[in-house]
Parts: structure tokens; sequence; C-alpha cells
């Protein structure tokens, strides 16, 4: 009688099976919610990302204008309702700024809510179309057939954040990125 009052308390005292795994599956939502919110809290992805990539086809644009010697550039806009860039190639023939016909160097739209902000010069260039739909609208930085660069700082930004990625380029075609959880690379 005495064992079974002793196996009846031990096990009013421990826990069963399932109390434990369901206590283990609510730590474990906590703690993946915890990380979820401190990720997307503490980076923003997008905005280094297409840092990145803006990077890379500015490196790929400098090389083919060396092979090709060709001049090209770069034109970005923000407008009410996004954000964009573009490559245009200078045409030596019409003496003009064409659009450049390749799937890599195509029109892109920065993500929702990331605006570009443009300092020439360490003065900020208006990233606005022209009011005369026929005005010419060349590119901000000139990416020239010697590999040389408008010397620039070119920043994305979240609207509403703090998150910014930078762009510095130097007129000899270095160019320095710097992310928004990245230091000087």
């Amino acid at each position: 009688m005495a064992q079974l009052r002793s196996r009846s308390r031990a096990r009013q005292r421990a826990f069963t099976l399932i109390e434990l795994l369901v206590v283990i599956f609510i730590v474990g939502i906590m703690v993946s919610v915890a990380i979820l919110s401190v990720s997307v809290l503490g980076k923003d992805t997008e905005v280094r990302d297409e840092m990145r990539r803006l990077e890379s086809l500015i490196d790929m644009v400098r090389e083919q204008g060396e092979m090709q010697n060709r001049d090209f550039g770069l034109r970005l806009e923000n407008n009410a309702s996004e954000s964009a860039y573009q490559f245009l190639r200078f045409d030596v023939r019409r003496n003009e700024w064409l659009a450049v016909d390749d799937s890599l160097l195509r029109r892109r739209v920065l993500p929702p809510g990331v605006r570009a902000r443009l300092y020439v010069e360490a003065r900020e260039v208006q990233l606005r179309r022209p009011t005369d739909p026929k005005a010419p609208w060349p590119p901000q930085i000139m990416v020239l057939s010697s590999g040389d660069l408008t010397s620039f700082e070119l920043r994305l930004e979240r609207e509403g954040s703090d998150a910014e990625a930078r762009m510095v380029g130097e007129a000899d075609g270095t160019i320095e990125v710097k992310g928004p959880d990245e230091e000087k690379r």
C-alpha cells in the first residue's frame, strides 16, 4: 500500500510527455517569432540587393564600353509612383542618348518604398523627368569608353525607415558600396 501511495505522488509531481511537448512547441514558436522579427526589422535586404545589382551592372557596362569603344550612361528617375533606373548608350551618328536594347540593361523599377537620391559634385540631382516630353533627358552618370565614370554618390533609401545603401563612384572607375548592414568593402 505504501508503494502505491509513493507511485501516485510521483505521478502527480511529474509532467507528462504531452505537457513537455506542448511547452517545447510553444517555446519554439516564440523563438521563431523573435528571430524573424529581428531579421525583418534589423536588415533591409531589398535595398542591399538592389544596390549590389546596380553595382554589378555598372561594372558590366564599364567593361562593355571599354571593349566596344562606346559611351554609356545611367539615368535615374523618381516620380510619385515609382523609382527606376535605365542604362543608355550614346549614338554618335544621331548625337543622342538611346535606351540600351539588352535584357540585362533594361529599365528596372526599384522595390516599392525604395527611393533613389543622387549627388554629383556634392550637389543633389533632381531625378524627375523634364516637363516637356520632347526635351532631351541625358543620363546623370556617364560611363565612358575609357572606363572612367562621373564622380557620384548614390543612395537607395527605404521610405519611413533609416535603411540606406550607399554607392560612391570615383572618376577613375572605382566603386565603393555600403549597405544597411555592412561596412566598407
